[in-house]
């Protein structure tokens, strides 16, 4: 008799080593940096925001002027109301054509390596359920948690 315990075949599905995150097989892959997007659109509406507050405060405000010319008088906030909002589009705009153009250069400076496939399954979490004890119950419904106690300790 062979006291050596049998040992999987390496093309089955329900190998010892997927289970215990070993590698099970290995890919080549393209690898390259991207640039994150979510940065870039921060930078351009912050951008787009500085440019807005200074354009907003170069702008004289001249209100005579309007008056006798027919135009509308705006208030200095709502000029920069207004050039905030067409300045974070356009910043935010500008900024995402940058990342497309890096995110497309990188793309022509990828790498092809070797990886490995890991199949890693793990076992559903047993969830325990708790015992409770009934003596406390009682008491909790005579003082809720929200209530002051209504014990007439320290009154005289």
């Amino acid at each position: 008799m062979n006291t050596e315990p049998a040992r999987p075949e390496p093309d089955s599905p329900s190998a010892e080593p997927a289970a215990s995150g070993l590698p099970v097989g290995r890919r080549q892959v393209a690898v390259r940096r991207s640039p994150k997007y979510g940065n870039f659109v921060l930078i351009g509406a912050l951008l787009g925001a500085v440019v807005a507050f200074v354009l907003t405060v170069s702008i004289p405000q001249d209100l005579q002027y309007a008056r006798d010319n027919g135009f509308a008088e705006y208030s200095q906030l709502q000029i920069f109301g207004f050039l905030l909002l067409i300045g974070l589009v356009i910043g935010i705009a500008l900024a995402l054509v940058v990342a497309l153009l890096l995110d497309r250069r990188s793309s022509r400076r990828s790498r092809v390596v070797e990886a490995d496939k890991v199949d890693v399954h793990e076992a559903p979490a047993q969830v325990e359920s708790e015992t409770i004890d009934p003596a406390p119950a009682p008491a909790l419904e005579q003082n809720p948690p929200h209530l002051p106690p209504t014990t007439n300790e320290g009154k005289a």
